[in-house]
């Protein structure tokens, strides 16, 4: 795209699906080619701010010198960063974000007199206890006459939620989800303003429950199904089978991958219906075009281009070739539901499970660790639900290429990998290397020493740190702990007023195992271990970065003790490429 409104469109577009990630790499693209407006930098802000970066979209937001503008979305946009840092704490400093929301959409309603930032304002005062005050600019608002948009409607429904006014909340809460249609986004950003509101107690509980239930965005999707070959009464059968239950239940997203078969019937019916659809490949594409899409019949390849190409996003759990490993296949469905589960978070909806199954194929079916059964039993175990879509005759005669195979003996799994330095340690002299030795990797030692078994290897040079850790979990918990430890450096490293601190970065995914031939030490390598180390030197000093596959567990496991806050696509160190990276922290109780 070259055409500055045109990008501008397509990000908001993005906004409104609820596609966060997608909006703010589209936008940030858009801003290396050249291509700036102040609205383009406007919806980058929001876009990262939607993903959950509150901290991070503020930062840009003063760095892109938005709230010189003037113009009243840009800022009202201050409003809203401190507004959803403010629900990332409790007590004290939730009510100090809070007023500081407030004030900045009071400001740009005093100089702009618009309905949007006055209601905010007058909420963000109401959950401060200021009931006069938020009535005061609610009751204009409330007044207001016909209104014929999604977001004057909702505007309505909130000025009636505070002015005690329930029962004709609902009755503009009926037409707002009569003229919203699929954008998620809107419908998520409404029922989250409105729970808000009802957990703080400025506004009726009931009426808040069944105008969240009416106007909830349609579930997020993530899809899974037989491979089979084209044409014939099979895929006729799945055709229909899958338009029937999209039709059946809308979605505001789909997920998964792009196999021959069930999975390109699923992004074709997507596409066809204008769900947001995101495509997630589980190593490298072509090695995946050859083992996956191409051993179903060459007729699935324009298909899957197609799908591919006109996908909102496409991510790789990994990079790497194919080595006749099921842990591959196994790390890119498990990837693509947790990201439908961050996905269905940010919605403020539910993720569903919609699975092709051959009757037959399932009757016989054994304890096999990757496929359709296997990704049914794990989404399942994570407390997910299910809806199964039977198909019968299938053609499942797959001509499937020869792949390379690693040695005999050699073994490989699935494991977190967690890299961390120190930056500063260049700076130490000679009398500071023994503290620095004993507090500082000391420190470091005793948290690994505390995880046990856990950790299933360490190793360690100078100022850096390398382990492999059983669980993602585990692996999150260490690195928190690491940081938090070393959030007050010993004073006498002589480094106070300096940019010094641990960066770690974490990953997860399919390494190998075996002893070192050289020196008879346990090994463990591979292309994700290679990756991990390429992320730590990206990472900003005192922070904790991850991969997308690693947040996307953490989601599956249904872990909120994090939080995972989208950074976006960052060049990793050495030429290794683009990652899409987040920034993970520990939740506030």
């Amino acid at each position: 795209m070259t055409d500055g409104a045109a990008v501008e469109a397509e990000v908001a577009n993005r906004l409104g699906l609820g596609d966060a990630l997608s909006a703010f790499d589209c936008a940030a693209a858009a801003r290396r080619e050249g291509i700036d407006s102040p609205r383009l930098r406007y919806l980058m802000v929001r876009a990262l701010a939607a993903s959950g970066d509150s901290l991070g979209a503020m930062h840009l937001y003063e760095q892109l010198e938005l709230a010189a503008t003037g113009d009243v979305d840009s800022l009202a946009l201050a409003g809203r960063i401190w507004k959803d840092e403010a629900f990332d704490h409790r007590g004290e400093e939730n009510a100090v974000y809070l007023r500081k929301a407030a004030a900045a959409y009071d400001h740009a309603f005093r100089l702009s007199g618009a309905d949007f930032p006055a209601i905010n304002a007058a909420s963000l005062y109401a959950m401060l206890g200021e009931r006069d005050r938020a009535a005061a600019l609610a009751a204009p608002i409330a007044a207001n006459g016909a209104v014929d948009n999604y977001w004057d409607q909702a505007t309505v429904v909130e000025a009636l939620l505070l002015l005690g006014r329930g029962g004709d909340a609902m009755v503009h809460a009926r037409a707002a989800d009569a003229l919203v249609g699929t954008r998620a986004g809107d419908r998520a950003s409404t029922c989250r303003q409105i729970a808000r509101l009802a957990e703080s107690g400025a506004i009726d509980t009931d009426h808040a429950t069944a105008i969240v239930d009416l106007l909830r965005p349609p579930p997020v999707g993530f899809y899974c199904g037989r491979m089979f070959r084209a044409g014939g009464a099979g895929e006729a059968n799945a055709a229909r089978a899958i338009a029937d239950a999209l039709n059946a239940q809308p979605l505001s997203a789909l997920i998964g991958p792009l196999a021959c078969g069930a999975d390109i019937l699923f992004a074709e019916a997507a596409l066809e219906r204008g769900i947001d659809l995101t495509i997630v490949l589980p190593f490298a594409e072509d090695d995946f075009i050859a083992q996956s899409v191409r051993s179903g019949g060459d007729d699935w390849l324009p298909r899957y281009r197609h799908c591919r190409d006109n996908a909102a996003m496409v991510h790789f759990a990994s990079n790497a070739g194919y080595v006749s490993d099921d842990c591959q296949f196994i790390l890119g469905s498990h990837t693509a539901m947790g990201l439908a589960k961050l996905r269905a978070r940010e919605l403020e909806t539910t993720p569903l499970q919609l699975a092709v199954v051959d009757p037959d194929v399932a009757a016989r079916s054994g304890a096999e660790i990757a496929g359709t059964n296997a990704d049914i039993a794990h989404w399942q175990a994570k407390g997910g639900e299910t809806q199964t879509i039977a198909v019968g005759d299938l053609d499942r005669s797959l001509d499937f290429p020869p792949a390379p195979k690693p040695p005999e003996g050699t073994r490989r799994g699935l494991y977190a990998i967690l890299f961390a330095d120190f930056a500063g340690f260049s700076k130490l002299g000679e009398a500071e290397l023994p503290i620095f030795a004993a507090e500082v990797m000391g420190g470091i030692g005793r948290i690994l020493d505390d995880f046990g078994s856990a950790v299933l290897f360490r190793n360690t040079w100078g100022d850096a740190v390398y382990a492999v850790i059983d669980h993602p979990v585990t692996a999150a918990r260490i690195a928190l702990a690491m940081q938090e430890r070393l959030d007050t450096l010993p004073a006498a490293l002589g480094l106070e007023g300096q940019k010094a601190g641990m960066r770690t970065g974490i990953h997860f995914g399919p390494i190998y195992r075996g002893i070192d031939p050289v020196v008879g030490n346990e090994l463990w390598y591979g292309t994700e271990v290679t990756r991990t180390a390429r992320i730590e030197p990206v990472t900003l000093v005192g922070q904790v970065y991850c991969t997308q596959p690693l947040a996307a567990m953490l989601a599956l496991e249904n872990e909120r003790e994090f939080d995972c806050e989208y950074v976006g696509k960052i060049k990793l160190a050495k030429n290794y490429g683009e990652l899409a990276l987040y920034r993970l922290s520990r939740r506030s109780a």
